[in-house]
């Protein structure tokens, strides 16, 4: 039993390049990014890395609050890529799970946004004797929760997490006199940017009943996201993908390349 694995995760993650390009226009820009070994975030450039802006305005439901410069890849088995390629490219390369690990990579966390939530409501003193005349002491519990979708109960309580971090910065700063910043404001933006960072900025909404090929049904990406531009060389790629016509032109450009060429047509 222990040889045995499933193939619904894979040893080595994807990048595929192109989105919405020609096929020639992809392998132009697969060209591009394995001579120069880097894989970059708009704006692309390898100098211009690891910023996160974040829109107070937006909703992290629908995936727009956090915006984070990210890289992305896939934990897809080569073997059930045609989904994938469908809704991105069909050229791309992959490394291993180590080395995207050691780049700072690790697996979003899938949300799905109508999934249900029971929270407890606002109740005063007056609403909880009214629920007991008329439903009985035994019926409280019951009427002191509500049940609200996911992607609204998230909504609600990063608004309320913004709102209570900005009062904690303000009374931080006034705790110390001294002038400059205080080292509890500096403790409190640092808990602040580690949330960010490293918890809001790899959470992923999606909607789990949209189609399996629904180009918004993101869970079949099985996404690693990186907040960096990443670095490579051709001795850290495990497998380039290609159609069959780029072989030659492949071959030719890339001659010291020994790794596997994997083709998608």
């Amino acid at each position: 039993m222990s040889g045995l694995t499933q193939r619904y995760i894979s040893k080595e993650l994807l990048h595929f390049v192109g989105r919405g390009m020609k096929i020639d226009e992809q392998f132009n820009l697969f060209v591009k990014i394995f001579s120069e070994g880097w894989i970059t975030h708009p704006p692309h450039n390898p100098n211009v890395s690891g910023n996160l802006q974040v829109n107070f305005g937006a909703s992290i439901s629908n995936n727009e609050m956090y915006s984070p410069e990210i890289t992305c890849f896939a934990d897809i088995p080569l073997e059930d890529l045609s989904l994938h390629m469908g809704k991105y490219s069909s050229i791309g390369l992959s490394f291993t799970k180590d080395f995207i690990a050691a780049s700072g990579g690790v697996p979003v966390h899938y949300l799905p946004i109508a999934a249900s939530v029971n929270r407890q409501k606002n109740l005063g003193s007056e609403d909880v004797q009214k629920i007991i005349s008329e439903h009985g002491h035994g019926s409280l519990v019951e009427h002191m929760y509500e049940t609200v979708p996911k992607g609204q109960y998230f909504d609600e309580m990063l608004k309320e997490y913004h709102e209570l971090f900005h009062i904690f910065r303000e009374l931080a700063q006034k705790s110390d006199p001294t002038p400059g910043v205080s080292d509890l404001f500096k403790r409190v933006i640092e808990l602040e940017k580690f949330l960010g960072f490293h918890l809001f900025s790899y959470f992923k909404f999606f909607d789990h009943r949209k189609a399996d090929d629904d180009p918004d049904n993101y869970y079949f990406e099985l996404e690693w996201r990186i907040v960096w531009n990443i670095r490579f060389t051709p001795d850290d790629v495990k497998t380039v993908l290609i159609p069959s016509k780029f072989s030659r032109a492949f071959r030719e450009k890339f001659p010291r390349y020994i790794g596997q060429v994997v083709f998608t047509d």
